[in-house]
């Protein structure tokens, strides 16, 4: 382990020095340029300017990128894999595959914007449900009249797939307050076969952290048990971020907006246990869930029809 971990600081102190040097180079070249060509020479300072982008391009592409792909390759096969397989020795980690827009999209949970990105897919089987889990980054990007361009992130964290025997008619979405960017579909514009409708449940306290809607109601209510709306309470208590909650066809969908892309190794600092607790942090988010839910239970193991 000693050797791993001096391993990983010898690649980790490449990247990072290496980074030192993207910024360095930019800037001797540029300060280089104002000294001898003076702020008059705009032409050629121009030049210059593409001089040191075009210098800064071609040090990353040959000296940067390998090394960080190195790195990150090494840390998610010795660190991540391994502390995963502890926990749920029958998961699988790609760190390089995630959900396709598709999947996501076709909840009609969340906001889509024009750009999409997905990477760590976990898949696996915890407690006898099966689970798939992958970070997700959602943003627009729009242009002005101007040209001036602006980009809204609408969604950046994790989202979890949960497997359930029964079908949901319910189309039961919970939101907590202060997730934003979830696709409500209660506007007057959306069409009536598809259009939820919120509700409030019997607990007060759940009805101060969370809106719930709902395409039928009845069924709602019978998936919103005490123990599910006390588990989704605690859920959020030990979340870094905020949640929602979709059940979708036969899926339970859990969006954490953590703002933040998990799973990727440290390069301002060496690997630490903080670092480790991290990993263990998106590990628990799978397993919390199935053991907080409690989606194990007959409730969710109904048969489809």
């Amino acid at each position: 382990m000693n050797e791993q971990l001096l391993l990983i600081e010898r690649m980790r102190k490449r990247v990072l020095w290496r980074r030192i040097l993207l910024i360095i180079i930019p800037i001797v070249v540029l300060t280089g340029a104002f000294f001898i060509l003076g702020v008059e020479a705009i032409v050629l300072f121009a030049v210059f300017v593409f001089l040191a982008i075009a210098i800064d391009f071609g040090v990353y592409l040959i000296f940067i990128r390998k090394k960080e792909r190195e790195y990150r390759a090494y840390y998610k096969s010795n660190y991540v894999t391994a502390m995963i397989h502890t926990a749920i020795p029958t998961a699988q980690y790609q760190p390089d595959q995630g959900f396709p827009s598709s999947l996501i999209r076709g909840t009609g949970l969340i906001m889509m914007g024009n750009i999409y990105h997905s990477e760590d897919l976990i898949t696996g089987t915890y407690n006898n449900v099966e689970f798939r889990r992958a970070d997700l980054l959602i943003q627009n990007e729009s242009t002005d009249s101007d040209g001036n361009t602006s980009t809204t992130t609408l969604f950046n964290g994790r989202w979890m797939i949960f497997e359930s025997n029964k079908y949901f008619e319910a189309d039961l979405q919970i939101i907590q307050k202060g997730f934003g960017y979830a696709n409500k579909r209660s506007g007057i514009f959306t069409k009536k076969a598809d259009r939820r409708h919120a509700f409030e449940t019997e607990d007060v306290e759940f009805n101060r952290q969370f809106k719930c809607l709902c395409q039928n109601e009845s069924e709602a209510f019978y998936l919103l048990t005490p123990v599910l709306m006390r588990g989704l309470m605690k859920l959020a208590a030990e979340s870094d971020g905020k949640i929602m909650v979709g059940f979708v066809d036969n899926l339970i969908h859990v969006a954490i907006k953590s703002n933040k892309d998990s799973l990727e190794p440290p390069v301002l600092h060496k690997v630490s246990d903080k670092d480790f607790l991290e990993i263990q942090r998106e590990i628990n988010a799978v397993t919390s869930f199935v053991e907080g839910m409690r989606i194990d239970r007959k409730i969710f193991m109904q048969t489809k029809y």
